[in-house]
């Protein structure tokens, strides 16, 4: 990233200027869109569509129409930086949360006796990581970029943002709460610095922790959806 270019990330920082060019109305009618479609995706269209619909559905209506609407709103994107100044603030922003969340999970597998780890720590975060970039960049460049044209207040931006994440979990408990708690810190840390790697890897990071550290009872198996019944 240029110099010039890091420098209007961090002008947009201070300003508090919000990263699209949508209005109020329109943001909110993206956020609704958007939400509902992965919820229509998870439990209508994922269990009860032929496999040609259902790649379809989810990578033209689930995946492309945020970006699309990133491509048309979006013309400024600190998110994406690579300057390793914005990196290591981003990286500072998430810390104590990720740590915090880390010495939880542990502390978890010692008292349950549910450490169960297979060996494969060194694919599975690389894996991991992949998956939780594409996951904040809907998450933080779509959403949050979104909710606060709608809330303005960071705290509030953050925990709509979070419960939306969280309620795409549904009803999978466990994943519903680690997702408001982990979605909650990284809209927050997304408003103050706006870095997609830093972000990512807290989420890779603690994905791949609590995948160790919780039961696998706890976990069900990751499902989500009606396929949550079906476990």
């Amino acid at each position: 990233m240029s110099k010039n270019r890091l420098t209007s990330a961090r002008v947009i920082k201070r300003k508090k200027v919000v990263l699209n060019s949508l209005s109020r109305k329109a943001s909110f009618i993206e956020v609704t869109v958007e939400f509902s479609a992965i919820l229509f995706y998870i439990w209508i269209i994922e269990r009860n569509s032929p496999e040609w619909f259902r790649i379809a559905f989810f990578w033209l209506i689930c995946v492309g129409f945020p970006l699309i609407s990133i491509w048309k709103h979006q013309k400024i994107l600190p998110e994406f930086s690579l300057d390793y100044r914005f990196f290591t603030q981003g990286l500072r922003e998430i810390f104590w949360f990720t740590l915090t969340a880390t010495v939880l999970l542990v502390l978890t597998a010692v008292a349950t006796k549910g450490f169960n780890y297979d060996g494969q720590f060194l694919t599975r975060l690389p894996e991991y990581y992949f998956w939780s970039f594409l996951q904040q960049m809907g998450l933080q460049t779509f959403l949050t970029s979104r909710l606060q044209k709608i809330y303005k207040k960071p705290f509030l931006t953050s925990a709509v943002c979070a419960t939306l994440f969280a309620l795409l979990h549904w009803p999978n408990i466990t994943l519903v709460l680690l997702s408001w708690l982990g979605g909650y810190f990284w809209s927050y840390s997304f408003q103050r610095t706006p870095n997609l790697y830093a972000l990512s890897l807290s989420h890779g990071w603690l994905a791949v922790t609590a995948l160790y550290c919780l039961p696998p009872s706890w976990l069900h198996g990751l499902r989500i959806g009606p396929g949550y019944f079906n476990f």
